[in-house]
């Protein structure tokens, strides 16, 4: 019979491997995602702990050697999915963890090879859309929230305020209608402060779309874009977290939705 912290399914050979497994429960999963054909540690992969009806339970992104800690709501069974642009997307479990105690694993991702007509590369390899922003450098500092578009692929089917429900402090409003019609408005984004809350502003690849703050009007990313549109998101709830180049109006933070290059 396994015992708490036994996977029910054997991941495949170097991909995923157990390290240490106490003989408690474990809730706390610890890890380092490294690329399996190199050894090298991959930055800023995205891991999350899914519950069996693959529902997202909580996820992080991978630190600059690799490493990852994930800590799970409540004990229970998780698949563990872990995820980065240019290699194979992994998903293993399902697994138990218990009430306490360090899961500890290393995960190796599969590089994708990309298939190309014979070439003489004579320039540099451009930079992709969140290389050029900056978001990797801001993500690896992390002092805000960042999701990924394999994140927000999960969590956000028809609505982009759907990918914001697990981050603390952040409100997503419930829709309600118009006064006068049918018609039901996009939910709303609120930063709790103390006993009240406001509204932080919305930036769409670098420019002000919706202006934040305590008394002004609702901020609404539905009213912009569909999850489909989106690449990447970073979120900063206080004016200390907010990027320079990016000066919040108020003291309410910042929310920037980096769109796709179609």
């Amino acid at each position: 019979m396994p015992g708490p912290c036994s996977f029910r399914r054997v991941a495949a050979a170097g991909a995923l491997a157990l390290l240490f497994a106490p003989s408690a429960g474990a809730q706390t999963v610890r890890g380092r995602v490294i690329d399996s054909v190199s050894g090298d540690p991959i930055t800023l992969a995205y891991v999350g702990l899914l519950t069996e009806g693959q529902d997202l339970a909580v996820a992080a992104l991978a630190s600059s050697d690799g490493s990852f800690t994930l800590r799970a709501p409540i004990g229970g069974s998780y698949f563990l999915y872990v995820a980065r642009t240019g290699y194979q997307s992994l998903m293993e479990g399902v697994f138990e963890l218990g009430d306490d105690g360090v899961f500890e694993m290393q995960v190796g991702l599969k590089p994708v090879p990309i298939a190309i007509e014979p070439l003489l590369v004579v320039a540099e390899r451009d930079k992709t859309l969140l290389e050029r922003v900056g978001f990797y450098e801001r993500a690896a500092l992390g002092s805000g929230h960042y999701l990924i578009r394999e994140q927000i692929e999960r969590t956000a089917i028809d609505k982009v305020t759907d990918a914001f429900r697990n981050i603390p402090r952040l409100q997503v409003v419930a829709t309600r209608p118009l006064l006068g019609s049918g018609a039901m408005q996009n939910p709303e984004l609120r930063v709790q402060r103390g006993s009240g809350s406001c509204s932080p502003t919305l930036y769409l690849d670098g420019a002000v779309i919706a202006f934040g703050g305590r008394s002004g009007p609702p901020v609404r990313p539905d009213d912009y874009l569909v999850p489909g549109d989106i690449e990447a998101i970073e979120l900063y709830l206080g004016a200390s977290q907010v990027p320079v180049q990016f000066n919040a109006i108020d003291d309410c933070g910042v929310v920037l939705i980096w769109t796709r290059i179609r």
